[in-house]
């Protein structure tokens, strides 16, 4: 199966974007863009979710993870890690309903590490659930700090700009489910 950067850049060519005019699309630099494509960096969900608005397709399209299944079950080491390296800011994505075929929902378990700020907040289109599993995270969502103790969760317009942090000194861990806009009668 071809690497989530190989998928990224065939997409692209594929609507015939240059390196430059899709990151203009994305509103990342074209270095970034770059290293994506070529597997030197991994983007956080948020600049994913920009790349499938600006690539006009649904997120699990350029995830493309090869499920056929009309159910989904994801035993915990089977779990499809979407950056190893921690990515841009520690955060750790484990895609975990990815056996599923035409799924509509992107549902990752997110391992938040105990930073203080990272440089930027995240914002793209749809709605997400933020579900704390693990630990304590502050998030901030549109100017507003909410403690979240584990169990807690918020489900939001994911337009608004928002980011989660491990609260505490100890890393958390959370369900984050994506649901892209609605697009029917658009």
């Amino acid at each position: 199966m071809a690497t989530l950067g190989q998928r990224l850049r065939r997409w692209r060519r594929s609507l015939g974007l240059s390196l430059d005019a899709a990151a203009q699309k994305v509103e990342i630099t074209k270095g970034y863009l770059s290293r994506i494509e070529n597997d030197l960096a991994s983007p956080s969900i948020a600049v994913l979710n920009r790349i499938s608005q600006a690539y006009g397709a649904p997120l699990s399209q350029l995830l493309d993870t090869g499920g056929s299944d009309k159910i989904s079950v994801v035993r915990v080491a089977d779990r499809l890690a979407m950056n190893r390296d921690s990515g841009e800011h520690g955060y750790l994505y484990d895609l975990v309903n990815h056996k599923k075929a035409d799924r509509r929902t992107e549902c990752f378990v997110v391992t938040l590490p105990p930073i203080d700020e990272p440089p930027e907040l995240f914002s793209h289109a749809g709605e997400e659930l933020f579900f704390v599993l693990t630990g304590r995270v502050r998030f901030v969502y549109g100017g507003t700090e909410l403690i979240l103790e584990t169990g807690d969760a918020i489900y939001f317009d994911a337009a608004i700009q928002h980011r989660g942090l491990a609260y505490g000194g100890e890393p958390a861990t959370a369900l984050a489910v994506i649901v892209p806009p609605d697009t029917e009668g658009d």
